[in-house]
């Protein structure tokens, strides 16, 4: 067979990489888990009794007799009942009674199991009723309760293999594994007789079952055994409820030498004294052993042990994986190969032939056979993901699984909807390790399928996420959902988590919040990291950066039944790299303010941009507005003064590094002392206190606080911050600024804005067109800044006015772009899909 079917086979004849012991089963006939087993005990050594005894599970076994050298008693007490106790020397007396029983032999090595089973034999026993206790000591408690729980009590679905299975597959971090009912033949109604003659339809009731599944994989495990597993199994559970078999293997499955003498394993499922019901289904146990890092010392002692790969135990593990295959599909249930990651010191040293004939031989089972196989041998994971060179610790766990995962929806073994409870960390993994296409055609298959959950639902629960006022997205988006009845809108506005803690900033995320309430909108304010957050269907965040959420919106706790959408809360001019972003991957629609956002980021983002969309800027919204009457109180020290904005960015020595501040505060302030012709508002970052303090620009909070009254004394000046700083861009005659997010904002209102640079900051291209069309000087440079201020903003030679036209209507006409306002867009995008579906 091997010869015919996989020719390559016969030309490897090299050592495989892995060695160690095994254990050893045969054929399963004849023992009924649930049957009580007469059986006889035979003890070498009488210190052992005791401990020998408790390996015993007395509800499936009846012992009658004890045979053991250095006991004085008679009796032996056992659960209340007294066994007779015999000396060994009168074994060949007493044995023609006990013939028809088992014999469990206790207290020995092999090699004295072995005279002792030749002993027992030359009085006619049969060598099949000839237990070795000790093999108990070989076999993980935990896979014995697993084994006693699946013939019990069943299950949906089973996994076998080696320990790179039992430690690496988790079924908590996989969706569940029950199959899609095929409802064709089922009533969409049922009819309720309990009013007598008058009776009506009512919906049929679907109670959620949960799946259940069992990890039935120990140590050194090979296909031979995983099959003799799975006939047992299989004898013994309600026919047809076995959904699924992972069959776990490694590259060199088919390398191992499959012993002719193996030990009966009928016997190990009543031994086990712990009972079924406390069985850990997936093997938690064994997994926490291997929650750890990866050590130099598990590499250097890694020991690369190959052995003689032979042509027959190819031949004989390739047969015995077809025959658990068909075993499978014998009792309707889908075989699903899966091969664990290995760290890289394995995958780079693997014997190339080996591999070649593993895949060799899946391959053909794939082609010819309802099966697939996941193998993810060479999936790259790091060392971070393991804790020894063919162990994962619990990160790699979580890849691997939600790889796996993939694999099967891939395969439509699984509907999408059962993926939707799983989490958004779990998933969006995926989008590191998996080829792009794959995962963005599965996370649209999901995403599709939770839109259509959350369409059929009466009141859609949507929230805002903001974080701090200063990058609420404008009324707009929000009455617009508000007004459409199917709606229930909540803005959850959240403090800056890196913020300082003191009571200036706090009063102005008060106050923020106090902006939104004053105009009708439903806000709840979180103040808390860890603060309760109702459960939501759509998420709208204005900002991309989940580890500043509040936790119950971070992916790790987050659904993939409840559809995130985000809308940036700034307009990308830099080129600082936050492409990759988990948001990116996950969110079910991305509005970007522009063409060139949207085509950025598709080619910087390792999944593209496949949901993205552009929508325009919805906080600009009101720019285009019919009838918009925007109005703010400038402070005016003259009618004639010109109104202009400061507006100083925080990063002084992080993120992006945009801030001149540092250079030209006190400038600045003396400036607007001097020009009472000018009339200021200064509107600073929310984060520029904290940065300024901490980069030791003021001493104190205080002596922020003192230089932000200063300007608040002068007639000419003021400070605001907050959000709804629409109006002052309105009434504005001009910005001074080294914000980001300002430099694509302000080209709204067609005024002249000035901007600060500094060294090492790099802009993308039309950020670059944008400062073209604007008018530029070196934030350290006073000089410079006062002639600017003087040229532009009191003189009024705003002469770059038709290139800035030519650049707005190039790159941020959204109206032009789409037809329609970017709150009117982005409405209809994410309330369309959901519309219920016409029903009879």
């Amino acid at each position: 067979m091997l010869k015919k079917f996989f020719p390559s086979c016969y030309k490897v004849l090299d050592k495989c990489f892995r060695g160690g012991g095994r254990i050893r089963f045969i054929s399963l006939k004849g023992v009924n888990l649930l049957e009580k087993l007469d059986s006889v005990l035979l003890i070498l050594r009488g210190k052992v009794l005791s401990d020998t005894v408790q390996k015993i599970n007395f509800e499936s076994v009846n012992l009658v007799a004890i045979f053991v050298d250095g006991r004085k008693e008679k009796t032996y007490s056992v659960g209340g009942a007294e066994i007779p106790l015999y000396s060994v020397s009168v074994l060949y007396q007493k044995i023609d009674g006990y013939k028809n029983f088992t014999w469990f032999v206790g207290g020995c090595t092999n090699d004295e199991f072995g005279n002792s089973k030749n002993f027992l034999k030359t009085f006619g026993m049969s060598e099949e009723k000839i237990v070795n206790l000790e093999i108990t000591s070989a076999i993980s408690p935990t896979w014995l309760g697993n084994l006693r729980y699946i013939v019990e009590h069943g299950a949906d679905y089973f996994a076998t293999g080696n320990e790179q299975v039992s430690s690496g597959l988790n079924f908590n971090f996989t969706p569940s594994m029950i199959p899609k009912i095929e409802t064709e033949n089922i009533p969409k109604y049922q009819i309720d007789l309990s009013a007598g003659t008058d009776f009506k339809f009512i919906a049929p009731v679907q109670e959620e079952k949960k799946s259940v599944g069992v990890n039935l994989a120990d140590v050194n495990q090979n296909l031979k055994q995983s099959c003799q597993i799975a006939k047992y199994v299989f004898e013994r559970v309600e026919p047809d409820t076995i959904k699924f078999v992972f069959i776990g293997m490694s590259p060199d499955s088919f390398c191992c030498e499959n012993s002719e003498e193996v030990f009966d394993f009928r016997y190990l499922s009543i031994l086990a004294n712990d009972s079924g019901e406390n069985a850990d289904l997936n093997f938690t146990a064994v997994k926490n052993t291997f929650n750890k890092t990866f050590s130099a010392e598990a590499l250097i002692n890694w020991q690369n042990d190959k052995k003689v790969l032979s042509t027959d135990a190819v031949e004989k593990n390739t047969q015995a994986l077809k025959d658990y295959i068909k075993l499978c599909l014998a009792n309707n249930a889908k075989p699903v190969g899966v091969v664990f990651p290995f760290a890289p010191a394995v995958r780079k040293t693997f014997d190339k032939n080996i591999l070649a004939v593993f895949r060799e031989v899946i391959h053909k089972f794939e082609e010819t056979e309802d099966f697939i196989c996941c193998d993810m041998f060479e999936l790259n994971l790091n060392y971070d993901c393991f804790c020894d060179v063919t162990h994962l610790n619990s990160k790699g766990t979580q890849f691997a699984n939600a790889m796996f995962s993939m694999k099967l929806l891939k395969n439509d073994y699984l509907p999408a909807e059962n993926f939707c409870d799983m989490t958004y960390e779990c998933w969006e993994r995926l989008a590191w390790i998996s080829a792009k296409d794959d995962y963005n055609k599965l996370t649209e298959r999901i995403l599709k399928a939770s839109v259509q959950k959350i369409g059929k639902k009466n009141k859609i629960k949507l929230a805002f996420v903001v974080r701090g006022a200063g990058e609420w997205c404008g009324d707009n988006l929000y009455n617009c959902f508000n007004s459409d009845s199917r709606f229930e809108v909540t803005v959850f506005i959240f403090e800056h988590p890196f913020q300082s803690k003191n009571e200036l900033v706090k009063n102005d995320f008060w106050h923020g919040v106090d902006q939104l309430k004053v105009r009708n909108i439903s806000v709840v304010a979180i103040d808390r990291v860890d603060a309760d957050i109702p459960v939501q269907d759509i998420i709208i965040c204005l900002t991309p950066y989940f580890h500043m959420m509040p936790k119950a919106i971070r992916p790790g706790r987050l659904l993939l039944k409840t559809l995130i959408i985000l809308i940036p809360y700034g307009i990308k001019s830099s080129t600082f790299p936050i492409y990759n972003l988990p948001i990116f991957h996950i969110a079910w629609k991305i509005c970007y303010p522009s063409k060139f956002e949207l085509d950025l980021y598709a080619k910087k983002t390792i999944t593209g941009m496949p949901r993205g969309v552009v929508s325009g800027y919805p906080r600009i919204d009101v720019f285009f507005g019919k009838n918009v009457n925007l109005h703010f109180d400038w402070k005016m020290a003259r009618p004639d003064a010109k109104k202009i904005i400061y507006a100083p960015h925080w990063s002084i020595n992080g993120g992006v590094k945009y801030a001149t501040f540092q250079w030209n505060y006190q400038f600045m302030y003396e400036f607007a002392k001097a020009h009472p012709e000018i009339s200021w508002v200064v509107k600073p970052h929310p984060l520029l206190l904290s940065s300024a303090v901490s980069n030791k620009i003021f001493p104190s909070v205080e002596a922020y606080q003192d230089y932000l009254q200063k300007w608040n004394d002068l007639p000419n000046a003021q400070v605001y911050t907050g959000g709804y700083y629409q109006a002052i861009f309105a009434t504005s005659d001009g910005m001074i600024q080294d914000c980001g997010s300002f430099i694509g904002e302000y080209q709204y209102v067609d005024k002249p804005m000035i901007y600060l640079t500094r060294e090492g900051v790099r802009y993308n291209d039309m950020g670059n067109e944008i400062l073209k069309a604007s008018y530029t000087v070196d934030g350290k440079d006073h000089d410079a800044i006062a002639a600017m201020m003087q040229k532009v903003f009191i003189e009024g030679d705003d002469y770059k006015a038709s290139q800035r036209k030519e650049v707005f209507d190039k790159y941020l006409n959204y109206p032009k772009y789409n037809g329609m306002l970017a709150s009117e867009f982005i409405y209809k995008s994410i309330a369309e899909p959901l519309k219920k579906e016409e029903t009879e």
